[in-house]
């Protein structure tokens, strides 16, 4: 059975913690598109028009 170092785990540990947080920044981007997007439909919706509203 191979042995894993204190040092190896930490340097997963902290190689995933970061992967995490670029995760977590990732959907907080891709929330806020979809919110935008989803505000833009509906005030297309009920006002019908686009006028200063940026769809995309």
């Amino acid at each position: 059975m191979t042995e894993v170092s204190r040092a190896s785990l930490q340097t997963d540990l902290a190689n995933a913690l970061e992967r995490n947080n670029r995760l977590a920044a990732r959907v907080r981007q891709l929330e806020k598109r979809l919110s935008q997007s989803f505000g833009a439909k509906v005030s297309v919706a009920f006002c019908g028009s686009t006028a200063g509203v940026k769809l995309g």
